[in-house]
């Protein structure tokens, strides 16, 4: 037996089984033609939009010189974006707004409705990132208003979700500033109770005030009692000064006077006069800590309540007027292609079977 095989005997045999050949080939043309046109038409809408800054949603600080706010996200914002386009929470807000597992023929009472529904869904849904750094959400549905109208309304999700993350951070602020307010509210308030408690019980009303008026007319007494005493001694050596004398000894006896009076004030604050003065410290610093708070949470709370926008929009989804899928000749081509290369490759196996069939009878 010659085991050489050569391109005249492949041709050969092509040539033998020619009336089968063109019926199969012609079989498999006409089948591909009648599926692809059975086929049905998808139509893609797209949206795209831009990451916004979370900049936008930040009050101005407070007692710092204005900066410049981004109005654009970076690459960490815009993949926040793509997470929660395709989150849980999105994919199945998207199916039962739009009835999907009618609209795909899908048992809701089957085990794995949620899994088959979620899979045929991503099938026409994606996102993408472009190569102008925008995010691309597309999708493909063979009714081109249901969509367009399921692109938007994704974005729209997704913005919402996006504002939810931030506001959801600043409520989060706003109630630990509220908390700390109330925590410096109480300490001020001992801390005023143990400051007039203090001052009360030693007759003191201006802690800083009236201990700087008692050591001034202390400092003024003794002025007053070293020059009186001073003239006294020069007097008394001028009879005819007599009356002089007299007089600053008045003025010698008013001095001392004062300067036992503040002496004894001063002697009663001095126990508890430097706590005093720390309690005023502490307070008065605790005041200005609650006004700078009081001032952070009002802007807090006002651009909690503000709208801001969590993504830049290029383009909305318009209704298309033009499928997207099935390319029908690139079907119809390549799968006319394969079946008839399978076809000739059973027909060189099925006449190779019979022409060895034929040899071994002959033996």
């Amino acid at each position: 037996m010659n085991n050489q095989y050569s391109l005249a005997d492949f041709i050969a045999q092509i040539l033998k089984w020619k009336k089968e050949l063109l019926i199969i080939s012609a079989a498999i043309i006409t089948v591909s033609i009648v599926g692809s046109l059975l086929l049905p038409n998808y139509y893609k809408a797209e949206t795209t939009f831009y990451a916004a800054s979370p900049d936008l949603a930040k009050p101005i600080p407070i007692g710092g010189d204005e900066k410049d706010v981004r109005i654009y996200g970076d690459d960490k914002d815009l993949d926040r974006l793509f997470t929660i386009a395709s989150s849980h929470e999105v994919l199945f807000y998207l199916i039962d707004s739009f009835k999907l597992y009618e609209h795909y023929d899908i048992d809701r009472d089957h085990p794995k409705a949620k899994f088959k529904v979620k899979e045929e869904f991503l099938e026409n849904y994606k996102t993408i990132k472009t190569k102008y750094g925008a995010l691309q959400l597309i999708v493909e549905d063979t009714d081109p208003k249901m969509a367009a109208d399921i692109a938007n309304t994704a974005r729209t999700k997704i913005e919402n979700i996006a504002q939810l993350v931030v506001k959801s951070s600043q409520k989060n602020l706003i109630d630990n500033y509220e908390n700390n307010l109330k925590i410096k509210k109480i300490q001020s308030d001992t801390l005023a109770n143990r400051l007039r408690r203090g001052k009360a019980s030693v007759g003191l009303f201006d802690t800083w005030g009236q201990t700087g008026m008692y050591n001034k007319m202390l400092s003024d007494a003794e002025s007053d009692l070293e020059d009186a005493k001073g003239k006294i001694s020069v007097y008394k050596n001028y009879p005819s000064f007599r009356d002089s004398v007299i007089k600053y000894m008045a003025v010698v006896q008013g001095a001392e006077g004062k300067k036992v009076k503040s002496l004894t004030e001063m002697e009663r604050y001095a126990p508890i006069l430097s706590d005093l003065k720390q309690m005023e410290s502490e307070l008065s610093r605790l005041y200005d800590q609650i006004s700078l708070d009081k001032e952070r949470l009002k802007q807090l709370s006002a651009s909690y309540n503000a709208k801001f926008t969590a993504l830049h929009i290029i383009e909305t989804a318009e209704v298309p007027v033009q499928k997207s899928r099935p390319k029908r000749s690139i079907i119809v081509v390549l799968s006319s292609l394969i079946g008839i290369m399978f076809s000739f490759l059973a027909v060189l196996i099925i006449d190779n079977i019979k022409t060895a069939d034929i040899l071994n009878k002959n033996k």
